[in-house]
């Protein structure tokens, strides 16, 4: 394949949501609008199409199962503009498929099937072009690839990759705790994973905390820093919360209506990556990375994610003083 300006190397899988209706209200609950919807999804996944919405070159590298799961994500990543020739497909797991169950609020329930042992994690070294890594402008992964081999090893390996060849890394850590407690190796993984990495991105309260066992993000944020790479921490409704080796500040969120919060942190992670690839400050990017998630969690699914023009619209509109 060309190279392109962003390799995101990751899971991409189905999901299946549910909107749950309202149980609270008296009678009988309204189930007209909670049949289950196929969409695509995987973090990894997500971010990409994120990016190739806003206008980037991207590819997506990792790997699905040889089953109708699979073939259907391969096809949807087509029809979004995304590069899919390092997505490859293995016999003997399945494309993972997450039950995403909506509450009215909009907040989320996740269930991954299989829990272990799916495609993404049986992706290998050798299936990865070297030149894919190395001639990109950008890495991007995430720390669902990182539970198990061989996969664990093949994403380590790309990132000291793109390391020594000046390649801008960033990590979603994608902890997903609630399925699985951190075991020793998940842990030294993740760490040398951030080793690696220019800017490392996560949810304050679920990964960044949990990652340090500080009380506070930003005590933790700082540890995480050790004045070499930038963590953003994703904190809903609040915002972002920035530190780089030289700084640290907060970048409000947008107010936005509340439909499904499914992948806005995923929109985050494709808004603040392609506002650096058009040489925004990271402030700006964060800025960047707020709006796309605001975008994102006004429409159902984790693929309701904004074009370039409509993020415009809303950057443009925005008389808010960030500063």
């Amino acid at each position: 394949m060309d190279v392109p300006k962003v390799v995101v190397l990751g899971d991409a899988c189905v999901d299946m949501v549910i909107r749950l209706p309202d149980r609270v209200s008296q009678g009988a609950p309204d189930l007209s609008n909670s049949s289950p919807q196929l969409h695509g999804g995987g973090s990894g996944a997500n971010v990409a199409v994120a990016l190739a919405r806003l206008g980037t070159d991207v590819a997506m590298v990792g790997a699905v199962g040889d089953d109708g799961y699979g073939r259907w994500v391969h096809d949807d990543l087509i029809r979004e503009g995304v590069d899919v020739d390092g997505l490859g497909s293995v016999a003997d797991a399945f494309t993972p498929m997450v039950m995403a169950l909506v509450e009215p609020n909009g907040e989320r329930l996740i269930f991954v099937w299989p829990l272990e042992g799916g495609a993404h994690l049986k992706l290998e070294a050798d299936a990865i072009d070297p030149a894919w890594i190395t001639s990109a402008s950008w890495l991007h992964t995430t720390g669902m690839c990182l539970r198990e081999s061989p996969a664990r090893e093949a994403v380590l390996t790309a990132m000291a990759l793109a390391r020594e060849a000046r390649v801008t890394v960033s990590l979603d850590l994608n902890l997903r705790l609630e399925s699985r407690d951190l075991d020793d190796a998940d842990r030294a993984a993740i760490e040398q994973a951030m080793t690696l990495s220019d800017v490392v991105l996560g949810n304050a309260q679920e990964e960044i905390l949990s990652m340090t066992g500080a009380d506070a993000v930003k005590a933790a944020s700082q540890m995480l820093c050790s004045g070499t790479r930038t963590i953003v921490a994703r904190q809903g409704s609040e915002g972002a919360w920035v530190t780089t080796p030289d700084e640290a500040f907060s970048v409000p969120a947008f107010p936005t209506q509340v439909v499904d919060t499914l992948g806005a942190g995923d929109a985050f992670n494709g808004g603040f990556i392609a506002a650096c690839l058009a040489n925004a400050d990271i402030r700006e990017a964060a800025r960047w990375g707020n709006a796309v998630a605001a975008l994102k969690i006004r429409r159902a699914g984790a693929r309701g994610l904004p074009s370039l023009e409509e993020l415009k619209r809303v950057l443009a509109d925005d008389t808010r003083d960030s500063s």
